[in-house]
């Protein structure tokens, strides 16, 4: 590689990752029950940044070498790996990652570095095979890395849908995503060994990669808050339509095993009220709200899971999940037909939706067609009724059928002598028979 050009990359990118340090240190975490891993974390990262920008920076002033470079790389390569992995999982199970395991981990790839290094300088007969073997541990490094975050985003994934009842990776892909792009960095440095003309590619992605990262951090409160409560067993507020004066479902379960002679008079008056219970939540449209888990929802109900899992399959023949999404969609329906101004984006806001690809999936497998062709239709519809409502006034004989299969010349009007508004009867006529 060019000397120069390899003292530009250098120094430019010890210049923006220093800088990226600082946002990242100013960044600030709310003090919210759950975030104490992810501050710990951004401790971590934070030193991690300067080091890395101190590396370059010593890397501009030396120059290339290209026996120390690729030990240099390959060594970078597997701590950054370590670190953004670790980052990536405590952004989405904080409970997992245990500190102890977080220091010995980064312990182990220190003292590994230095053994490379030793054999570089002390050891120039066998450094080859410790690089070789530096290597084999950095691809099976990143292989379990990779098996890792992928059950752990899993999990949450499964656990975030099973909270709010809802399709909710979506809105945690962004994790996926970022973990991939570093994955792909991780798995490019190693060609980079090699062929060190692709070093000014390299240098400029992982350089742009740590800016996201600050990004990443920057905004991570507002694009998780509602997976926290499942993350971090935190449970959000909610309305309770169950009064408090009632008689708790749970202690009347206990009575009607204590005393079968009230069990039908119990379970008919249990049904009642949650009735009563489910037709409020409806009136008042409460399925249009977002990140309310279903679990919070039952228990605003005052009934056990479990009771109310089979009212729904009695009384609706569908769990809670498809109840809800119907509902939703066919409020959705009503907004379209009311309020033919309302974007599709706006209408899938509106009633809870939180990713519109979610919300045009189901409302085309629900209506059979999709939002932006059900609001065409609802458009045409609109339109043939002001034509038919203009034509009255326009004084055109009943039989407009009849009318639409003549087709007359424009000039042919002794039919339509006798009509007041011939001028609209025709201006009419040209924009439906004669089109």
């Amino acid at each position: 590689m060019d000397e120069t050009t390899y003292k530009i990359l250098m120094g430019t990118s010890a210049f923006i990752v220093a800088m990226l340090g600082s946002m990242l240190a100013t960044t600030t975490i709310p003090p919210e029950c759950g975030l104490e891993k992810l501050r710990k974390a951004r401790n971590i990262l934070v030193p991690s940044y300067f080091v890395l920008a101190l590396l370059s920076l010593v890397c501009c002033f030396t120059g290339y070498d290209h026996r120390i470079e690729p030990a240099s790389t390959l060594f970078v390569a597997s701590f950054q790996a370590f670190l953004f992995t670790m980052s990536m999982l405590v952004f989405i199970r904080p409970g997992e990652v245990r500190w102890s395991i977080v220091f010995r981990q980064a312990g182990g790839i220190a003292a590994a570095g230095i053994i490379l290094f030793v054999a570089l300088f002390c050891f120039i007969d066998y450094y080859l095979w410790f690089f070789y073997t530096g290597i084999a541990a950095y691809i099976i490094q990143l292989t379990i890395y990779t098996r890792k975050f992928t059950q752990a985003y899993r999990k949450t994934v499964q656990e975030v849908e099973d909270y709010y009842d809802e399709d909710e990776e979506n809105r945690l892909a962004w994790v996926k995503t970022g973990f991939y792009s570093a994955l792909a960095i991780g798995i490019m440095a190693i060609p980079i060994l090699f062929f060190t003309d692709w070093y000014k590619f390299f240098v400029p992605l992982y350089v742009l990669y740590y800016s996201f990262m600050v990004m990443w951090f920057v905004n991570y409160y507002r694009r998780m808050k509602f997976a926290i409560p499942v993350i971090a067993a935190v449970p959000p507020e909610t309305k309770i339509y169950a009064h408090p004066m009632e008689t708790d479902m749970g202690e009347t379960d206990k009575s009607v095993k204590e005393n079968k002679e009230k069990s039908k008079t119990v379970f008919q008056e249990k049904e009642r009220l949650l009735k009563e219970r489910l037709q409020k939540y409806v009136d008042e449209k409460a399925y249009c709200e977002k990140d309310i888990p279903s679990g919070i929802v039952v228990d605003s109900f005052g009934v056990s899971q479990s009771f109310f899992r089979q009212y729904m399959k009695d009384h609706y023949g569908m769990d809670f999940r498809p109840w809800r999404k119907e509902l939703r969609l066919r409020e959705a329906a009503r907004l379209f037909a009311e309020n033919p101004g309302y974007t599709i984006e706006e209408v899938c806001e509106m009633v809870g939706y939180n990713n519109s690809g979610n919300f045009n999936r189901d409302f085309k497998k629900m209506m059979k067609m999709t939002p932006k062709s059900y609001c065409k239709q609802i458009y045409l519809k609109n339109t043939d009724a002001e034509i038919e409502t203009s034509s009255r006034h326009l004084c055109l004989p009943n039989h407009l059928s009849h009318i639409q299969r003549i087709r007359l010349p424009v000039n042919d009007v002794p039919v339509f002598s006798e009509c007041p508004q011939l001028p609209h009867c025709f201006s009419y006529l040209d924009k439906i028979v004669f089109r």
